[in-house]
């Protein structure tokens, strides 16, 4: 049975700067003007969580939805999900990083779970329970086997909404700048706790299974996982961490601060729309 992290801060890289906040929610996003303004829409603003939405370079209307909401942070960061993610967590304040992804859902009954995390110092990670939307038979049916997936083997995506304690996110390196940046994180946070599944599932959109077709993404998504796990189990091609701890691939730029300060919101320049 895995045991709760034990890692000591990696002081040669990070001081990490006490949270002043419950949650962070760090949203990464690339063209996603469709379904953005929606998603928050559905989050109520709060004193003790924030919002830090992480463009990649959007040329649609995400920077332009995202500007109705006054709250919200919005920093700016090379292409790439996982370095997107990074650049957020280094911005964030939150004791629970929840990485959200654009076209997934958070309710304010969500928003509970993650104030009750907060404060259980025996949590490390989790992730939600899914609901893909719109609510079709088949749909419904490609949930439960994710819902199953993670529950039996403990391997949750990104579109469950990946929730981890700060100090372990920075412990093991953040995520990794390659694909699948999800998956490697939650392999190597199983080495160290045992995730929790959280409820009440969250929703989100079922449009890659409408678009590409129900069986052809079900079978992309399951040779991609078998693959995934043939390449740790008999390369070491997935042996180096997250991006901090030398994991991150070639072209590297997010840097950890080396100060007892908070981070500043990222290297690359933020801006608070609004």
């Amino acid at each position: 049975m895995p045991k709760n992290s034990k890692l000591e801060t990696r002081k040669s890289k990070i001081a990490l700067p006490r949270p002043s906040l419950h949650i962070s929610i760090i949203i990464p996003t690339l063209n996603e003007g469709g379904v953005i303004r929606e998603t928050l829409a559905g989050i109520p603003p709060a004193p003790d969580l924030e919002i830090i939405l992480v463009d990649g370079g959007s040329t649609d209307n995400t920077l332009e939805a995202a500007s109705h909401f006054p709250y919200l942070r919005v920093l700016r960061s090379p292409r790439g999900r996982g370095r997107q993610m990074n650049v957020g967590a280094l911005a964030s304040r939150g004791e629970i990083l929840a990485f959200l992804h654009a076209d997934t859902h958070l309710t304010p009954a969500h928003l509970t779970t993650l104030r009750s995390l907060a404060s259980d110092p025996g949590f490390m990670a989790g992730a939600f329970e899914l609901a893909l939307m719109p609510p079709l038979p088949a749909l419904r049916l490609i949930a439960w086997g994710a819902n199953l997936r993670t529950r039996l083997l403990g391997l949750p995506y990104g579109d469950q909404v990946l929730s981890v304690r700060r100090r372990l996110f920075f412990n093991l390196g953040g995520f990794t700048l390659r694909r699948p940046e999800d998956l490697d994180l939650v392999i190597r946070l199983q080495r160290h706790t045992r995730l929790r599944v959280l409820t009440p599932p969250v929703a989100s959109s079922g449009r890659r299974w409408l678009e590409q077709g129900y069986f052809a993404t079900t079978l992309k998504n399951w040779l991609f996982l078998t693959y995934h796990l043939a390449q740790r189990t008999l390369t070491k091609k997935w042996s180096g961490g997250g991006e901090w701890s030398g994991g991150g691939g070639q072209g590297s730029q997010t840097h950890l601060q080396s100060s007892p300060t908070p981070p500043p919101p990222t290297p690359y320049g933020s801006k608070k729309v609004g």
